[in-house]
């Protein structure tokens, strides 16, 4: 690593936080496609790598400089040495992939992303009001002090504009998928990723942490309509933050032998799964994309989303959409898609059409262009 070569510095290091998947994911795949004009500099990233990596770096390693170090996200105590690391890597510009991510003291223009406004959006989304209001003053100071920022829907910018108008510079960057992981998937290892986590022949699938504005306990309800001979299978880790009330609801329906809660799956499992389900569901109150319903139409299975705007602006018309809070019409709306028929089979073959339009390259290439216009107004 040369000092004296002006980079465009990463930190990578959500990567090796654990349960950080959705916004690692983002990460490395915008910086495995990143775009950038021949002005003579680099792409560095940070990353911890004593730390497990959530997604492999392999790919981005050949496109990227990967610096490594021991600070951590949560040591605020180093700043100091991490401001230098900052300096000894030539950074023209510093991108952070979330608001309390920023360093404290930073040498260069710093580009950051909000996902989404969940938080703000609801006191119970953010474990209480005092959790709500400390992340709305330290995203306004980091905004303050932001040369730009991004969000990766119109629907999610519509929210940034609401609760921070004075955003500097916002732009949308797109998230993507990668199609060609999940259209490869073929039935033998459909078939070996149930018998590897014993699931059952027919179920529903949805991911994500359990966290409140996840609004899994929908499709729990939900499930009392459904055939009995199709189970649900809830794949996301508790966050300790929130009370996990899923079990409870679980036992109270009797529902236990129908619901499966997995912790989490391989990365190199995901594919798979998302091929062997019957149909999968995204109940979400809030997001910021909703990426997991891309994926599940990669892999070629069908949909059914909370009609919330920011996932009817990423399924684009590929996925049924339902009240959020409508156990009755979730229920109905799986049924459909458990029967199959040619209206399943039209939204299928559209579904791989989305898809395949959301790729990783065009939001790359909006960022690359992004931070390479900040470090050059930097110089």
């Amino acid at each position: 690593m040369t000092g004296d070569r002006r980079s465009i510095l990463i930190d990578g290091r959500v990567n090796g936080l654990p349960g950080a998947h959705g916004l690692a994911r983002s990460l490395v795949g915008l910086a495995e496609n990143l775009g950038l004009a021949d002005d003579g500099m680099t792409v560095r990233v940070l990353v911890n790598p004593a730390r497990e990596q959530l997604f492999p770096l392999a790919q981005l390693s050949k496109r990227a400089e990967l610096v490594g170090t021991d600070i951590t996200l949560g040591a605020l105590h180093r700043f100091r040495a991490l401001a230098r690391l900052i300096g000894e890597c030539g950074a023209a510009v510093l991108y952070v992939p979330y608001p309390l991510f920023r360093p404290l003291v930073c040498p260069c223009p710093v580009v950051v992303t909000i996902h989404d406004c969940t938080i703000e959006s609801d006191g119970g989304f953010a474990g209480g009001w005092h959790r709500q209001l400390g992340m709305k003053v330290a995203t306004r100071a980091v905004l303050s002090r932001a040369a730009a920022v991004t969000t990766p829907t119109k629907a999610s910018f519509a929210e940034l504009a609401r609760f921070y108008p004075s955003a500097p510079n916002p732009v949308v960057i797109p998230n993507g998928v990668d199609t060609r992981r999940f259209a490869a998937v073929t039935a033998s290892a459909a078939a070996a990723v149930r018998d590897h986590y014993r699931l059952p022949e027919r179920f529903i699938l949805t991911v994500g942490a359990h966290r409140p504005h996840k609004n899994h306990g929908v499709l729990v309800r939900a499930m009392l309509a459904v055939p009995p001979q199709v189970s649900l299978v809830i794949v996301g880790y508790p966050d300790p933050n929130f009370r996990n009330y899923l079990p409870g609801l679980i036992a109270g329906l009797g529902l236990q032998s129908r619901v499966r809660l997995v912790p989490s799956v391989g990365e190199e499992w995901l594919p798979a799964l998302y091929r062997a389900a019957s149909a999968f569901a995204l109940p979400s109150l809030a997001e910021g994309y909703g990426l997991p319903a891309l994926e599940a139409m990669a892999a070629g299975t069908p949909v059914v989303v909370s009609a919330i705007p920011v996932l009817e602006e990423v399924c684009s018309g590929a996925a049924v959409l339902v009240p959020a809070h409508d156990p009755a019409a979730w229920a109905s709306a799986l049924n459909l898609l458990l029967d199959g028929g040619p209206p399943v089979a039209g939204l299928v073959a559209h579904g791989a059409a989305v898809a395949a339009a959301a790729t990783w390259e065009r939001g790359g290439l909006a960022l690359g262009e992004l931070l390479a216009s900040v470090a050059r107004k930097g110089r």
